[in-house]
């Protein structure tokens, strides 16, 4: 059987390597991050090169524990077509400018073939109201968007 493809955004890496947090509401996404990174060989998982450079951003300490949590995940590479796309989708202000790399990861993750994007970052990715905007559009350049979700909506998901 053919594994699903999984798009790793960087708020998930970031959740993954965090020292728990005091807030219960983010600990519950560390602790269901954790989950699924125990089952993510279950998907064939990417990472982009937008990915590395955001988690390699910050405290050095903090920045090597996401990159080495990284590192057991393939890079995709950059392409003209997802640049392309990821500035079709500011353009068009489906992704605001200030938060570019969120269009760079959703265009990579369709022009990659992904089914999946995995994200905490639900105001610019996982967002109900722009998913079904970003989507049509997506669609009507000629890819085929990948899912948006968390990692606990898939492990739910495929557990059906």
């Amino acid at each position: 059987m053919v594994k699903k493809r999984a798009y790793v955004e960087s708020s998930v890496i970031s959740y993954l390597a965090a020292w728990p947090s005091r807030d219960d509401l983010i600990r519950g996404c560390q602790l269901h991050t954790a989950l699924w990174w125990e089952h993510r060989h279950e998907w064939d998982c990417f990472v982009s090169t937008t990915v590395m450079e955001e988690i390699a951003r910050g405290d050095p300490i903090a920045a090597a524990q996401r990159l080495e949590k990284a590192q057991s995940l393939a890079i995709l590479p950059t392409s003209p077509e997802a640049d392309f796309l990821a500035k079709l989708l500011l353009a068009y202000e489906l992704v605001p400018e200030p938060v570019k790399a969120d269009a760079y990861h959703l265009a990579t993750a369709a022009i990659h073939g992904m089914d999946y994007l995995l994200t905490w970052n639900q105001k610019h990715l996982d967002n109900f109201i722009l998913r079904s905007r970003i989507e049509e559009f997506v669609r009507n350049q000629g890819w085929r968007p990948a899912k948006v979700l968390t990692p606990t909506r898939l492990l739910l998901e495929e557990s059906r």
